[in-house]
């Protein structure tokens, strides 16, 4: 009987390496692109220009959980990017490229409705 089985050397999982990378950008990828995608509407529609009563409310509720959400995506993503490189390493920096264009957008066009106020 050990005293810390949890701090054991040996794998929890049976699965290979490859295996946990390839679920963790499977789960890695629509955990960044879609809310980044879904940063502008939430941000213009429910809180800059709010488009019913408690608009704003909800706006500050989903920010932080899309912030949470893009922080797991990328770590996800980070983790396929620690091994040699091969086709998920190409497809994790693909995925980051396009968050990171994806946000300079996002900063372009906010800049640009907060301007007009």
């Amino acid at each position: 009987m050990k005293l810390f089985p949890r701090f054991s050397r040996q794998p929890t999982t049976r699965q290979p390496a490859w295996r946990d990378r390839e679920t963790a950008l499977i789960w890695g990828t629509p955990m960044v692109l879609f809310p980044a995608l879904a940063f502008i509407p939430v941000s213009v529609s429910l809180i800059l220009e709010p488009s019913f009563v408690h608009a704003r409310v909800v706006g500050l509720a989903l920010l932080p959980a899309i912030a949470a959400s893009i922080g797991c995506g990328v770590s996800r993503l980070a983790f396929c990017l620690r091994r040699d490189f091969d086709v998920l390493s190409l497809f994790a920096g693909g995925t980051i490229v396009v968050f990171v264009v994806i946000s300079m957008c996002a900063g372009v066009v906010l800049a640009s409705v907060v301007g007009n106020f």
